[in-house]
């Protein structure tokens, strides 16, 4: 009997990257590691015939459009990506009987707490960006109440470009280096949340249906919302 397949967007990104690492970790699974060539998530009707083709037990989607300040102009994209396509992707595993995690952002508060954000935080997003992936988090609950959300935020890896390497970069480069003071934030080591997610996915204990894919044996309870800060 082949392997069950998890099913992973946004491969090339840091998670994606970091993903791939820790994959030989996961026994008994198989991968199907994408990016926007293999399944163009702006391309909405190329999603139902992917999962048609690989029926993935698995969605991990770290995919996202996530050029902040473009985002302002080029809204239709940012939506269509952040918001619809999670949508879909979450109703198509419920259809599939698939489990599906998809991979948020602190971008969905304002950013004035004096503390940490908990999950059940009022949300209040002030830009495009954080608009469109806070209408993706309640696109892939309303389609699946049994996905998984994550928000995650400032993350960073050795993989692509992000502060801590450019911090590091510049340190080497300058005697003084001149930054805003006016954010806060949690960086999170994208091989952290890689084993974080891994964890989740073992901790379902699933076994295999009759229809090939994954039936969990975990009875997750209330709002599948996490926010992880690692």
């Amino acid at each position: 009997m082949p392997k069950p397949t998890i099913l992973v967007t946004g491969a090339n990104g840091q998670l994606g990257n970091e993903l791939k690492v820790l994959a030989g970790s996961l026994e008994g699974f198989a991968f199907l590691f994408t990016d926007r060539r293999e399944l163009p998530l702006d391309d909405l009707g190329a999603i139902p015939d992917f999962f048609r083709k690989y029926s993935p037990a698995v969605c991990i989607n770290a995919a996202a459009y996530t050029a902040v300040d473009k985002a302002e102009t080029e809204q239709d994209l940012a939506f269509t990506v952040n918001a619809e396509a999670v949508g879909l992707l979450s109703a198509l595993c419920k259809e599939y009987g698939s489990r599906f995690i998809h991979i948020s952002t602190d971008y969905v508060f304002d950013g004035s707490s004096p503390e940490p954000y908990r999950e059940d935080a009022p949300v209040n997003p002030i830009n495009m960006y954080g608009l469109s992936k806070l209408k993706g988090e309640a696109l892939g609950l309303l389609n699946n109440p049994d996905a998984l959300i994550i928000r995650t935020a400032w993350v960073y890896s050795s993989f692509g470009n992000n502060f801590v390497k450019t911090m590091l970069r510049l340190m080497k480069e300058r005697t003084s280096i001149n930054v805003v003071n006016d954010q806060v934030g949690a960086p999170t080591y994208a091989a952290d949340l890689a084993s974080a997610i891994f964890t989740i996915v073992g901790s379902w204990q699933l076994a295999i249906g009759s229809s090939g894919n994954f039936e969990s044996n975990a009875n997750i309870q209330g709002d599948a919302t996490a926010n992880c800060q690692l």
